[in-house]
């Protein structure tokens, strides 16, 4: 087994600028993920999911679902390779991800400080 990256608790974003809110409780990674703010769109309108999993080998695999905040009704799994504490990139999904990069932003952030 290689030795595992744990990455840095807070808010995360994609290439295409969405939030996550990941949490990591030992190799356990707790998440809270919705569509950035639009012209079409408020910030989680459109989707709006929650996720659990786990950190195996510089990977996440992890188990996700939307909720009835946004509009979407998909569920699935995501493996996310962690690069550093502070970057990953997407490398299977099966929900409409991508093979997005994320990168680390901040400690907190509330949903009244998001532009």
């Amino acid at each position: 087994m290689k030795n595992e990256i744990l990455i840095k608790n807070g808010v995360w974003k994609s290439t295409g600028e969405n939030l996550f809110w990941i949490n990591v409780v030992q190799n356990k990674v707790f998440w809270l993920g919705m569509n950035n703010r639009t012209t079409e769109n408020e910030l989680g309108e459109n989707w709006c999911h929650v996720g659990n999993g786990t950190i195996i080998d510089n990977r996440i695999i992890l188990d996700w679902s939307d909720i009835s905040v946004g509009k979407g009704n998909l569920n699935g799994r995501i493996v996310i390779e962690i690069i550093s504490n502070i970057k990953m990139k997407v490398i299977e999904d099966s929900g409409n991800f991508g093979m997005s990069i994320w990168n680390w932003e901040k400690d907190r952030l509330n949903f009244s400080q998001i532009s």
